[in-house]
């Protein structure tokens, strides 16, 4: 059995779609479970309607962009305007206008997640019905019903006994029916079925999630690069494919913003010992990268990831007396009570200086809470360079126009933040 995620590149519009069956016809008779995000930028488009939502704004032409873009692809993928996919989709739609009928609750982060996890909710029904009608045998599934969490909406943390336990179940009775199971990801539920999601680009979390529940030969990752580079290409004109890495140095790539995994998703299948492979959907026959389980680390060449929109917040005590252990701990305590990751600190004697990504949604919270006792120098859209595995050259080549302000550097990787030069 294997797991596959497509993500919303892969699945950006009709063309897209058509190519998901195509790859999937290349594994006649295997059992495989379908992981699925939302189509193109509709994630996107989704956040501008609930911002609107929460505003009290006028949100129908949010709302009217997202549905003519649905139906343009409905509308390439199948020739008869009676098919039941249509009233699938406006049934669909109806849940969701019945929350935007409703007050907003002034907990915008459960809201989120009510309004967001459609634009899964969508790909996947539309998705199922065009590879069910092109010959690939599939079942559906609420990924609602398998995977459970918490109620920390937005970035919702995994209820393994439980989740483990419904996957297992639910997908296997599926698995008597059909070959293919197609599911969302990105999208979980607490106990009390309320919904949750398991912050951006959350996908690659469900497949792992999944894969390990189900104990999988393998999960794959389909994007529009040719497997993981030492770089993001669009950045990085020198980039290179690596053929493989170990699960280690994975979550040291994801850890310092890597955008090609989603952090969290190497663990679960570094537990059970699945290989992780992370191939092109353009390309779909060549080999990818694959992350597995490494007797002795390689010889990597240097990889590098630029982090923009940062925000470095410096803080000093009012009274200029030293940073001690229980202020350190205050300060982490406020960052991780609002969730907020920590990409690079410095501590000096009087002050510390943290850089983070630029979420106002925690951000707001963070400040105004260590505003209380603290004061605080702040400046926003900075950038942060990660080398891995540095070399004085590379660090040359990429820092020698750059106005430093922090900078960091250990035995295997070298940070600095800089401010972005003009273009």
């Amino acid at each position: 059995m294997k797991v596959f995620k497509f993500g919303g590149a892969s699945v950006k519009d009709a063309t897209a779609v058509r190519n998901i069956t195509d790859i999937l016809s290349l594994f006649p008779n295997e059992k495989i479970v379908v992981v699925i995000s939302a189509m193109g930028k509709t994630t996107n488009a989704l956040e501008a309607l609930f911002k609107a939502y929460m505003s009290k704004a006028n949100y129908s032409e949010e709302l009217q962009t997202l549905k003519d873009f649905h139906l343009t692809v409905i509308g390439e993928l199948f020739k008869s305007k009676d098919h039941p996919v249509y009233d699938i989709f406006d049934a669909t739609l109806k849940e969701l206008q019945a929350i935007l009928d409703k007050e907003p609750f002034d907990n915008a982060n459960y809201q989120y997640d009510q309004i967001v996890s459609y634009g899964e909710l969508l790909s996947t029904k539309i998705i199922s019905h065009y590879a069910h009608d092109n010959g690939v045998n599939n079942r559906w599934i609420n990924a609602k019903s398998i995977i459970r969490t918490d109620n920390k909406y937005r970035e919702a943390n995994i209820l393994w006994d439980n989740t483990n336990e419904q996957i297992k179940a639910r997908v296997e009775n599926k698995f008597n029916e059909a070959d293919v199971v197609i599911t969302q990801g990105f999208i979980g539920s607490t106990p009390e079925q309320l919904t949750t999601t398991l912050g951006r680009e959350g996908s690659d979390f469900t497949a792992a999630i999944i894969g390990a529940a189900l104990d999988a030969a393998s999960v794959t990752l389909w994007k529009d690069v040719p497997g993981i580079l030492t770089g993001d290409p669009k950045v990085f004109e020198s980039a290179q494919l690596l053929d493989k890495i170990s699960y280690n140095e994975a979550i040291e790539m994801t850890y310092y913003g890597a955008k090609v995994l989603h952090p969290k998703t190497i663990k679960p299948l570094e537990n059970k010992g699945i290989p992780l492979n992370v191939k092109s959907f353009i390309e779909p026959k060549q080999k990818g990268t694959v992350v597995e389980k490494l007797e002795q680390e390689l010889d990597y060449k240097p990889i590098t990831i630029l982090e923009k929109k940062q925000l470095q917040i410096k803080v000093r005590t009012k009274d200029l007396s030293f940073i001690s252990e229980q202020n350190l701990s205050d300060i982490y305590k406020v960052c991780a009570t609002n969730q907020l990751k920590i990409n690079l600190m410095q501590h000096s004697a009087v002050s510390l200086t943290l850089v983070c990504d630029d979420k106002p949604y925690k951000t707001k919270h963070v400040l105004a809470n260590l505003s209380e006792q603290f004061h605080m120098e702040i400046k926003s859209d900075v950038e942060l360079l990660t080398i891995r595995h540095y070399d004085y050259e590379i660090i040359y080549e990429l820092c020698k126009d750059k106005k430093i302000l922090m900078e960091s550097k250990s035995q295997s990787t070298y940070q600095i933040v800089t401010i972005p030069q003009p273009s």
